[in-house]
């Protein structure tokens, strides 16, 4: 596989980043499936204070060294080690990555937890608008979601899209509850919506509503950050819904790995919309 290109020179050679993306998936999904996991690294606190357990770390180092391999220099941003630069010439791309979105889920045997990276110009703001390409990878499954901007998401080759469900009364929603007391217009919102499930990973419930199984998602705790939902986010606008915030917005640029995000990811614009308005009645 050959490095990563000027943007300008994209068109010749936008296959390659997928694919190195698939690699990425494959490598960690392969390496987190064996019985024992081990690393030599040291355990420490990782870039948002949380402790860190060894499968995190080891995935983590297996995606700096795909890159290392693939790219040949660009900026890790992970949740695991920080920023991190590497290679010799000039960095062209930045790599958002959560090692295991769902850590916790992954440790307790509980189902969902993922691999996610998204893929911007180093020189851009870091919003979901401005990710080109995006790769969320189920820790149980050979298959990755992926989507490049402008062509589609995709499960493996198969296109995704999503229900197209406009109304809450109708709608299957997730709900993030880790860490957080609800307020009284959100179990409002819940009463609204036909089922409400929790999952305890952004990057999966997210890409759920690009596949259609779910039909929005929100998560109002103020503790989201962006190596959790970039990568999502980019896939589910791709498969025809959007991502906004609690006023309805596109998301705002965010500054470092810790920063914090309130999001509704949804199958359409109205339905989106319809959340924003039960939240405020």
């Amino acid at each position: 596989m050959s490095n990563l290109v000027e943007p300008r020179e994209m068109d010749a050679r936008v296959d390659d980043v997928p694919r190195m993306l698939r690699h990425i998936h494959e490598s960690v999904h392969d390496h987190l499936g064996t019985e024992t996991i081990r690393t030599h690294l040291p355990l420490r606190k990782n870039a948002k204070g949380d402790a860190q357990q060894p499968y995190d770390v080891a995935a983590d180092a297996i995606i700096l060294r795909v890159l290392e391999t693939h790219v040949g220099s660009g900026i890790l941003w992970s949740e695991e080690s920080g920023e991190v630069r590497f290679g010799d010439g000039r960095p062209l791309y930045r790599f958002v990555v959560d090692p295991v979105d769902g850590s916790d889920n992954w440790g307790r045997g509980l189902p969902l937890s993922a691999v996610s990276v998204a893929v911007l110009p180093t020189d851009s703001p870091i919003t979901p608008a401005r990710v080109c390409w995006a790769m969320v990878g189920d820790l149980r499954e050979r298959l990755p979601l992926t989507a490049s901007r402008g062509n589609g998401g995709y499960h493996g080759s198969r296109r995704i899209c999503t229900s197209g469900v406009q109304t809450l009364s109708t709608a299957f929603l997730s709900c993030e509850l880790n860490h957080f007391d609800p307020p009284p217009s959100v179990g409002r919102l819940l009463q609204r919506a036909r089922g409400v499930r929790a999952y305890g990973c952004a990057s999966q419930a997210m890409t759920m509503v690009a596949t259609g199984a779910l039909d929005v998602h929100v998560d109002l705790r103020g503790r989201l950050t962006p190596e959790n939902f970039l990568a999502a986010a980019l896939i589910l606008e791709e498969s025809g819904g959007c991502v906004v915030t609690t006023d309805g917005q596109p998301l705002h640029q965010v500054d470092s790995l810790i920063s914090k995000t309130n999001l509704i990811a949804a199958a359409t614009a109205e339905l989106a919309q319809e959340v924003v308005d039960a939240l405020v009645e």
